[in-house]
């Protein structure tokens, strides 16, 4: 009787454990049913963040069980920090708060930007709708109209915070290349960069291409917004006439140190949730991503909205974060000299 109990309690232990992940899959595929999710912006109302970022709180619920309600909120201020502050100190950590991630969050920690509170490393990928290319205009009436004005004369430039990586690269020009630009920080956003010229406030400003094309479309056709300068390493197919920061030199380490200072933009508009997510919910929302984006609805919106996808998974994304921390410390030290306001 004794060896009979002793099978039955075995057998029973056996089920139990082979009914636990089940059991477990099972909660996390119920997680979702009723739930609200917070899906933070970084920027403020209008362009590219803000877009891309509504038209995925309208279709990732659709392929998450449950079929929760994703609501966007703008929280934007110091280039994004704020918002990614927030995400890792006080959102929840079970998945019901999402952020699409500004694209300098990894670099400007590596470059200690003292209102940074989070560990990039942590943050946990789902998936990118794109990379984008950042670049730096004038309005049409200043007298900056090419790379050799911005050398032969002084220029304003609004930018949001004196830490973030456009100013970074900015400061970068004006050492490394001879350029004159001053830098005007406190303007949050592409459209408040564009406010300040048309007011005369500054003489330029930086944002994504993308997030100009969103806003500004009709003063791009009419060469209101002159682009001077575009952040990569090769040009855009977009802006076939306008030089990169990588042509504006042939030094080796000055090279170096603005592949470095672009890279960033590899990041884009990409997706990521809190930390300490569980793993099986993490692979949910994954998984709900790639639906997604092969939503033939999704993909047709996103046109009509002229909203390009160039989109990488999660696990590609989370290596894109892990890679950027893998820089020399002779490198490193180079980029954070420029990095100083």
């Amino acid at each position: 009787m004794r060896k009979f109990n002793l099978s039955v309690s075995l057998s029973l232990t056996l089920l139990l454990a082979l009914a636990l992940p089940v059991a477990a899959a099972g909660d996390d595929e119920d997680f979702y049913r009723g739930k609200t999710i917070s899906l933070i912006i970084p920027i403020g109302p209008g362009g590219a963040y803000d877009t891309y970022s509504r038209l995925v709180g309208r279709y990732l619920g659709k392929y998450l069980p449950g079929n929760p309600t994703i609501v966007p909120r703008n929280m934007p201020g110091a280039g994004g920090t704020i918002a990614s502050n927030h995400a890792y100190n006080l959102a929840p950590q079970d998945g019901t708060t999402l952020i699409m991630i500004t694209s300098s969050f990894a670099m400007e920690q590596l470059f200690e930007n003292p209102q940074i509170k989070y560990d990039a490393r942590k943050f946990l990928a789902i998936g990118r709708l794109l990379d984008t290319t950042s670049v730096i205009f004038f309005w049409h009436t200043s007298p900056i109209k090419t790379v050799d004005d911005m050398r032969k004369r002084p220029s304003t430039v609004g930018i949001s915070g004196v830490y973030e990586i456009p100013a970074a690269r900015m400061r970068a020009m004006n050492r490394f290349l001879g350029m004159q630009m001053k830098l005007i920080p406190g303007y949050p956003s592409a459209r408040d960069y564009v406010l300040a010229v048309e007011r005369e406030e500054t003489d330029g400003g930086t944002s994504t291409y993308i997030g100009l094309s969103q806003l500004y479309a009709a003063y791009l056709r009419e060469k209101k917004l002159n682009i001077v300068v575009q952040f990569a390493l090769t040009r855009d197919a977009d802006m076939p006439d306008v030089p990169t920061v990588m042509e504006l030199t042939n030094d080796p380490e000055v090279r170096q140190i603005f592949s470095y200072l672009v890279s960033n933009d590899t990041i884009g508009r990409s997706l990521f949730t809190t930390p300490n997510v569980p793993p099986a919910r993490l692979a949910l929302l994954r998984a709900a991503f790639q639906k997604m984006l092969a939503d033939p609805e999704f993909r047709a919106e996103a046109e009509r909205l002229n909203l390009p996808l160039f989109p990488k998974t999660g696990e590609e994304m989370q290596k894109v974060v892990a890679d950027g921390f893998d820089v020399s410390p002779a490198t490193l030290a180079k980029i954070k000299e420029v990095m100083k306001p």
